[in-house]
């Protein structure tokens, strides 16, 4: 992660960078729970402040400033949240971490949700395998429906056998004498 050392940002500030950074591990599109904002706003990030999920902000003046640790404690959060655990786990699960630690864990955990999305598209099929006799199986994917009426599906259940059946004793193709 690039993150200055000496950041100094306002709320606002920290919340676009928060954001940004969002954005960058490729986060955004991680949050499942639409109730849940994907990029905290300032009220969300003094709510964090108050569960103790953030540190508390440096004062300058009576401007609050946050630092990179507020980033990286805000973006951990959110991505932390994106797994669907409820705040007081991913208040344990941050809970005195370095900021070296935190970045390990959101490079992890972007890289989680880039592996995740590459294979989102692949669907997992179940299937029945049924054994009509030794040496035949048929197998029938488990969420399927008959596209055709149960006569027309078993002819072509017997045009298939016929097809496969290697013609015995003079061409009877179904092996008998």
């Amino acid at each position: 992660m690039n993150v200055d050392e000496s950041l100094s940002l306002s709320l606002e500030e920290l919340a676009r960078e928060v954001g940004r950074l969002l954005e960058q591990y490729a986060l955004l599109g991680a949050q499942q729970d639409h109730r849940v904002s994907a990029v905290p706003d300032a009220r969300t990030i003094r709510y964090y402040t108050t569960l103790a999920l953030v540190d508390r902000p440096g004062i300058d003046g009576r401007q609050a400033r946050y630092s990179q640790r507020h980033l990286l404690q805000l973006v951990a959060i959110k991505a932390l949240q994106a797994l669907n655990l409820p705040l007081a786990e991913i208040q344990s699960r941050l809970y005195g971490r370095s900021n070296s630690e935190l970045e390990a864990m959101l490079a992890g955990l972007a890289d989680f949700w880039k592996q995740r999305r590459q294979t989102e598209g692949i669907k997992t099929v179940i299937w029945r395998e049924v054994v009509i006799e030794p040496g035949v199986k048929l197998m029938i994917q488990e969420d399927w429906t008959p596209a055709f009426d149960r006569e027309t599906t078993a002819q072509r259940i017997a045009a298939v056998l016929d097809a496969l059946i290697q013609p015995k004793n003079g061409g009877d193709t179904h092996g008998r004498t």
